[in-house]
């Protein structure tokens, strides 16, 4: 399953909890997921219907909220993400995934495609 190999390897060095590497903005998350992401899953996440991506909340956005320290200690990042008033770390996270997948398809990070169906 993708969200299992995305959420063991797309962090970089999940192991070093330091606040100097946690990166500080949405776009900074999003090129570290990318950088670390292996061919196969950046295809599998590319190609993911938008609206499918909740798929990747559990696993994968866990290891986003946990690595990136979005339950409080990286409030830069979670300001960055969701401006001054902050958000959930549930919220944070899928805001990091739509990027990954943005990024991937070639979108500004937090371009949100319209959805809605006729």
């Amino acid at each position: 399953a993708v969200f299992l190999s995305i959420s063991m390897q797309a962090f970089g060095n999940a192991e070093d909890k330091s606040e100097e590497k946690l990166p500080q903005t949405l776009e900074q998350a999003v090129d570290r997921i990318v950088s670390n992401l292996k061919e196969d899953d950046k295809s599998t996440v590319k190609n993911t219907p938008f609206n499918n991506l909740i798929q990747y909340h559990h696993g994968w956005g866990t290891g986003i909220r946990n690595s990136f320290g979005l339950w409080g200690r990286n409030k830069e990042l979670t300001v960055s993400i969701c401006g001054p008033d902050e958000c959930h770390p549930d919220d944070a996270s899928m805001e990091i995934i739509y990027g990954v997948w943005n990024k991937l398809n070639g979108n500004d990070t937090r371009y949100k495609p319209n959805t809605e169906q006729p």
